[in-house]
Formats: C-alpha cells, structure tokens, sequence
C-alpha cells in the first residue's frame, strides 16, 4: 500500500496554517501584555494596574494560560495522564519492581506560550529537563517572558517545586530544520531524543498549511504536504523506548492513529510509532454519528533490536 493510500485524506488549508499567522497572534500578546485565557477573568501578565514590567510580574497559574482545547478540558485530561500512578514516565508511577527511573527530558513542539511545560513542571512536579520549541520566535518570546516571571516568583517562594530551573525554550522549525547541531540537543539526552513528547495541536496547524516540500524518499523529488513527513520528523526526537501524545480537534483518533502509525516514506516497517493508550472524552452525537471533539493519544518508539540494529 503506498503512503498516499495509507494517510487520512488532507485538509483544507487555513491561515491557522501559516507561520504569518502564529507570529501575529503571540505578537499580539506581547504587545497586550495579556496572556489569553478562555476565562471572563484573562490572565494579565501587566498585573493589577501595578507598574511592575518583565520579570518582576506575578505569572498566572499555567491552567489560566491559553490552550487551543481549553473548552474540552484537554490540558487537565492530558496532565492527569501523565501524572497517573499507570503511566512509567509519571512521578506517581508505582514500579512493581521498586526501580526509580532517572526524571525523564520532555520536547514540547509548537511550545506556544509554553503553558504544557509550566503545568507538568509546576503542577506535575516533572523535574527532568524540559525543551520548548516553536518555529515563531514570537511565541518564543513570550513563553521566554512567562519563564522569567515563574523563576522570579520561585526564587521568593518556600516550595521549591516551584522552580523552573532547567525549562528552555528554542526557535525550531521541525519540517525544515535538524535538530542534530542545535545547542539543546546535546549528549545529555542520551540515544535518540527525548524520552517524552508533546503535541497538542502542532499537527493540527501543519495539517492546515498547503506548503509542500520534496519528498527526501523520491527518486523524482515528488512535492508532499508537509504533514505527510512531520510523524517521520517527529520519531526521531523520540528516544526508543520513549513516548510521544499528540492532541488534536482536526483528526479523529482512528486518523491521529493512522498518521503516526503509517510507514514513513523510505522508512522500514520498524521505523513507525505504536499506539500505547489513549484519553477519552465526552462522546457527542449529531446525525447519527457519535464521536469525541477532540482526540488524545499516546505513541511509544519500540526499543532497537539487536536484529534491527544490524540493518542500520
């Protein structure tokens, strides 16, 4: 079966596609001074009226930060997985065999405000190192600015889980750019990446752009949609053994599932994702069709063979 068989059928490009975009509206917040909240009360990084500026600021609480699935309750659902007493990366998890794991690293791609960070650091007491990236260095900029004001407020507080010590956050283009060479990605993490990556909504944008680049596969340099190569890019910033959720309101699950289970394109048969589990949410129905308004599932990079690694 080729890929073009395989994958979901595309969607229809948006602006909610474009790099213009995104760097317009975290521009837009770093000119307000606000950071977006679902809520009447929206969070204002500018205070009370106070003249305090930068780093000097009270942050909000990161559940109060912008999510794209605040209305589903998305970031509570996807916090409380990965906090569970089931799930092996968690802090909670109970190991039958009593063995404590080094704190795992985390790579959130298409970091925003960099509230998933904030929320499993501050709230989900993850200690490991933690890596945003955004290709809008506007976004960038701001979760920058959130970190500030977090390590500002840590550094005048009791409780030391409150430290956003070893939280960065990086320009990065995933489709276009390596991420072998930057400075983030060092000896540190170990073989293959990151032992934990976030996507919540990062696909759903890709899916949106028309952009197209050639297929590194094709003899003929055949021109694809960039969400075509993005689960390729995306497998290797995960470590074997290590995990990647992806949210998303544009796919259902049977297509995230699809997406990232998919052959890449030159790829082996060994060189695609594994569905570990899912989180469900409230089912609707409307025209006899029921589903969930958004999707949650979690990935797992299967472990290197040694058969395997004699092919490589």
């Amino acid at each position: 079966m080729s890929l073009e068989q395989s994958h979901p059928v595309h969607l229809e490009p948006s602006e909610l596609g474009t790099k213009e975009y995104w760097d317009e509206y975290y521009q837009n917040d770093l000119e307000n001074g606000a950071v977006h909240s679902d809520d009447e009360g929206d969070a204002d990084v500018e205070g009370d009226g106070d003249e305090k500026t930068g780093s000097q600021q009270q942050p909000p609480d990161p559940s109060e930060l912008d999510s794209w699935f605040d209305d589903v309750g998305a970031p509570a659902k996807t916090l409380a997985f990965l906090t569970s007493t089931t799930f092996p990366l968690s802090p909670n998890y109970v190991s039958l065999s009593g063995h404590t794991r080094q704190a795992p690293s985390v790579l959130d791609l298409g970091t925003g405000n960099g509230g998933a960070l904030f929320a499993l650091r501050l709230h989900g007491h993850y200690t490991g190192r933690m890596v945003g990236v955004d290709y809008s260095s506007k976004s960038v900029e701001l979760a920058r600015t959130l970190c500030a004001q977090y390590a500002s407020s840590a550094s005048s507080a009791t409780d030391s889980g409150s430290s956003v010590d070893n939280i960065a956050f990086e320009v990065f283009d995933i489709i276009h750019d390596s991420p072998h060479g930057q400075p983030w990605w060092d000896a540190s993490l170990g073989p293959g990446g990151f032992d934990l990556v976030l996507d919540k909504g990062t696909f759903d944008a890709i899916s949106l752009s028309s952009a197209t680049v050639a297929d590194p596969a094709s003899s003929n340099r055949h021109q694809r949609r960039i969400c075509e190569l993005y689960p390729a890019k995306v497998l290797q910033m995960v470590k074997p053994g290590g995990y990647l959720l992806v949210t998303s309101c544009n796919w259902t699950e049977a297509e995230v599932v699809a997406w990232f289970t998919t052959r890449p394109p030159g790829g082996s048969e060994n060189e695609v994702f594994e569905v570990y589990d899912a989180i469900k949410y409230p089912v609707f129905e409307f025209g006899g069709q029921k589903g969930q308004g958004v999707a949650s599932v979690c990935f797992r990079k299967p472990q290197r063979t040694e058969t395997d690694q004699g092919r490589m």
